[in-house]
Order: C-alpha cells, then sequence, then structure tokens
C-alpha cells in the first residue's frame, strides 16, 4: 500500500509519503439476477438480465517504510507489525447480456457482460500509528461499473459438468465522494472530498451438475 498525504503540516512536513505491505485479505460476494432468454435453438441461447451485485473486502496493513521525509521513519527497519486496517463494501444494480452456446457436443461457453449504472460505497480506514484511536469513515455512490465473465465448460456426463473461466470486474464512485476523519469522534474535523474505485480480476474453476 502507497499511503501519501498533502498539505497536512504533521510537524512541520508538507508532504508524507510511506509503503506498507498487505496481509490477512478477505473478501466475499455474491449476484441475484433475473432473465429471460429473447434467442434460443438447439445449440446457443442470448438474453438479457437485471440483477444486484454486492462485493466486500477486508485486510490488514503490515510494516511502514517513510520515503518521505526520510529522516523521521514510522517504523524500525524490518519491523512488520499491524499499522492499519481497511474494510469495504461495495453494492450495485447490474444490467446486463448473457450468452452460451455448444462449440462441440461436450463444450460449451458461456458469457456475460453486466452494466453498474449506479453504485453505493462504504469503507473504514483504521490508523493505529496514532496516539489515539483513528479512522476514516468513507462514503461514496453515484459512479458505475463492469462486471465481464467468461466460463469454458466441458461435460463428463450428461449431467456433470467441469470448467474454468475468467473474470473482471471494476466499480467506482463520483468524485464528490466523502473522506471523514474520526480523532477521536468522526464530528471533529470536517470531511474532505475523494473518489473511491476497485478492480479485480482473476481465473476460477467451477464443477456444477445438473438435474434431469
Amino acid at each position: 500500500m502507497n499511503d501519501e498525504d498533502w498539505l497536512v503540516r504533521h510537524k512541520g512536513y508538507p508532504y508524507q509519503n510511506t509503503l506498507s505491505g498487505q496481509s490477512n485479505e478477505r473478501f466475499a460476494y455474491y449476484t441475484a439476477d433475473a432473465g429471460y432468454d429473447f434467442l434460443r435453438s438447439a445449440n446457443y441461447k442470448v438474453g438479457a438480465f437485471i440483477g444486484w451485485a454486492y462485493y466486500s473486502q477486508s485486510s490488514d496493513t503490515i510494516g511502514c517504510i517513510q520515503v518521505a521525509p526520510q529522516d523521521e521513519p514510522c517504523l524500525k527497519p524490518g519491523e512488520t507489525r499491524i499499522v492499519g486496517a481497511e474494510d469495504t463494501q461495495w453494492n450495485a444494480p447490474r444490467i446486463g447480456l448473457s450468452a452460451e452456446t455448444m462449440l462441440t457436443e461436450r463444450w460449451r461457453l458461456n458469457a456475460d457482460i453486466a452494466y453498474l449504472p449506479w453504485t453505493d460505497f462504504k469503507g473504514r480506514d483504521y490508523l493505529l500509528l496514532r496516539p489515539n484511536t483513528t479512522f476514516a469513515e468513507q462514503y461514496g455512490n453515484g459512479g458505475g461499473g463492469v462486471q465481464i465473465e467468461g466460463l469454458l465448460s466441458y461435460f463428463v456426463t450428461k449431467n456433470i459438468s467441469l470448467g474454468v473461466g475468467g473474470r473482471y470486474w471494476a466499480m467506482w464512485t463520483n468524485k464528490e465522494a466523502e473522506n471523514r476523519h474520526c480523532e477521536p469522534g468522526c464530528d471533529r474535523l470536517p470531511p474532505g472530498f475523494a473518489k473511491y474505485s476497485m478492480e479485480r480480476w482473476g481465473t476460477f474453476f467451477q464443477a456444477s451438475y445438473k438435474l434431469n
């Protein structure tokens, strides 16, 4: 994690920059959709859907290397204790298209693409290298996002299939999101404006069983 602060005037410094690692990352998500296939044949189908997406992520920040100013290190060299934590939650409606085709008798290809016309974001950033309990409450909405997913499946039997796929998710708020520091009360410091975004991509494996 790269943490930069401008015009903070902490101990007379107008700019601060630190580097930290991350650990104990946890995330959870779900999507719920309802749709209709407007094109259908024996080998393919194409449909539209509408639904909802939820995504949450938590992680700890470990260690601290002071990039600037260099004359006042935040931790001793090699020290890797937890210095912060971040909890985030995203909610968004989804509108998209889904397509499926049988490439051969046993191979099937699925693809989904969804547009997120609006997002709602909530986060809390814990800062543990402070004399008092300090955290930042983060809020944002508006913005948008996109979710893309593809899956290639092989039918081992008529009812059992194994597959490998890839997905890309991106969500963001508008430029008027809020970041309110709490030292220790959230009403003591005025909010600052911010913009939040997330990206996640990767592969996954899937096994499914179809009931007759």
